[in-house]
């Protein structure tokens, strides 16, 4: 496991937009392959992440591609299980089902689709893990504090957002872009919906602040949920 630390003191300001336009997305299961014809497209550069002293970053985790329209889920934990040592953790379909249906991830047929943060938590806890469901809706900014602070800690956090309509992933890094305006910081995702480039790595990365304010679920869930957060390390023996 690698775990790149760097110290900052940069002031978390959140800039708050005036209008909150919600685009509902239809998602689709996510199969990966490079397409040559796009050459533009920016690359994360995980090396470049490493050694960046405005940055920090957890190398090693990469998302594991979610193949239905609703087990982002079960792919992230697939890819947070085998990250900290799992040996029975198999990057495949068969293995991806199995925890979906040890969650009782509901498939698309149902009124709310994929799986909960309770869910996610219980597979946690019964799987080794010491879990912490946070949530946060004063919209001061303090849950990107928080998660700031766990990848700066080497500490991957998974979260849910208003991708996709309602996508889980992981956050495993985050560039200060060596200034003090949080306007222009990006997160980096450990992202088992990595469709976003042809380059199909596992990652995905956006603005911090845009991030923000599209960390809810209005869709998914039984209630609006708002900046959910799962932090969880391997219990102590």
């Amino acid at each position: 496991m690698e775990i790149i630390h760097r110290s900052h003191t940069k002031n978390m300001t959140i800039a708050t937009p005036n209008v909150l336009i919600l685009t509902l997305l239809v998602s689709c299961a996510c199969t990966c392959g490079e397409n040559s014809s796009i050459t533009w497209y920016p690359r994360i550069d995980t090396k470049i992440l490493s050694t960046s002293q405005n940055a920090d970053f957890i190398g090693g985790l990469r998302a594991y591609q979610q193949t239905t329209e609703y087990t982002c889920g079960p792919a992230a934990l697939l890819s947070f299980a085998k990250f900290y040592g799992h040996h029975d953790i198999l990057e495949d379909t068969k293995t991806e089902m199995r925890i979906s249906q040890e969650m009782g991830t509901r498939d698309m047929n149902s009124s709310h689709p994929g799986t909960k943060p309770e869910e996610m938590v219980v597979w946690l806890e019964n799987n080794g893990f010491d879990a912490r469901l946070e949530f946060e809706d004063k919209g001061d900014g303090s849950a990107l504090q928080r998660l700031r602070d766990n990848i700066g800690r080497g500490i991957p956090t998974l979260i849910e957002w208003i991708d996709l309509s309602g996508h889980w992933a992981i956050a495993v890094g985050y560039d200060y872009r060596n200034d003090s305006d949080p306007w222009d910081d990006v997160l980096i995702l450990a992202d088992p919906y990595d469709r976003y480039d042809d380059y199909c790595d596992g990652y995905s990365f956006v603005n911090a602040n845009r991030f923000y304010w599209m960390w809810f679920d209005a869709l998914y869930f039984d209630n609006t949920t708002w900046r959910t957060m799962i932090t969880a390390i391997p219990k102590r023996e």
